[in-house]
């Protein structure tokens, strides 16, 4: 007599039989849903917490942006800083150098 083992799969299928949340090659997890439907009454109950949420992430963004403003304007001041320094040693190395020399 030889003994044949069984999946798991099989063994589900030998004892429940088939389900409809049974998918080939997915095993017994059930079926992910197309969409989601839901009632007017739950729908209705989130509406409030839905525009809390928006008004919540709208400061969020006030707020960033205005650090971005913020960051802005100081990178536009370094970038003046960096462009008086590199006009100032141009002129320096020029005035070091002295007059140019024609032979």
């Amino acid at each position: 007599m030889r003994i044949q083992l069984l999946s798991e799969d099989e063994i589900c299928d030998q004892v429940l039989g088939r389900r409809p949340d049974y998918s080939k090659g997915l095993g017994w997890e059930p079926k992910p849903k197309v969409r989601k439907t839901t009632s007017a009454s739950s729908s209705t109950t989130s509406c409030p917490q839905s525009i809390e949420k928006e008004i919540e992430l709208q400061a969020k963004l006030n707020e960033t942006l205005e650090r971005i403003e913020v960051q802005d304007r100081n990178h536009q001041a370094v970038a003046s800083e960096v462009e008086q320094m590199r006009k100032l040693i141009q002129d320096l190395t020029r005035t070091q150098q002295g007059p140019p020399h024609d032979p």
